[in-house]
């Protein structure tokens, strides 16, 4: 016999919904560094100082079960993380929060740096902070 609720599910919201794809230590970092170009799991790793390889893996899984990111086989050896046109809308709307975010924090005396991208020497970043070419970030993308 299958279990039935005693009560019945809340009613969906739509914020929670959306809070619900973002909440966690390090999804918002993933997403504003996928936002700028696609990395291997390894350049995301090494770009967001202090995420565990368990962690990484289990939010990206979430991630891409929430349709925000996808992920794509390029060798045997390589495979990379992008945002679909679904992340790259949340990250726009992200945007807004992140700047009055930032406000907050500078009210509090604390300034804020979003991590800066570490490519593997393989990709030709020799680990220094990787500029991204010419795709439009968050901050660029029309409304």
């Amino acid at each position: 016999m299958a279990y039935q609720r005693k009560r019945p599910a809340p009613d969906p919201c739509p914020v929670e919904t959306v809070l619900k794809i973002v909440s966690g230590k390090w999804k918002v970092r993933v997403l504003h560094l996928l936002s700028l170009d696609e990395f291997s799991f390894g350049e995301l790793r090494n770009s967001i100082a202090g995420v565990r390889q368990q962690v990484l893996s289990s939010l990206l899984r979430d991630l891409i079960a929430d349709g925000a990111v996808q992920y794509r086989k390029m060798s045997a050896e390589r495979s990379i993380y992008a945002l679909t046109d679904k992340g790259r809308e949340l990250v726009v709307l992200l945007t807004p929060l992140a700047e009055w975010g930032n406000h907050l924090l500078a009210e509090q005396g604390v300034t804020w740096r979003p991590p800066e991208p570490q490519r593997s020497a393989r990709n030709g970043g020799g680990g220094e902070a990787y500029r991204p070419t010419g795709r439009p970030s968050a901050q660029t993308v029309q409304r």
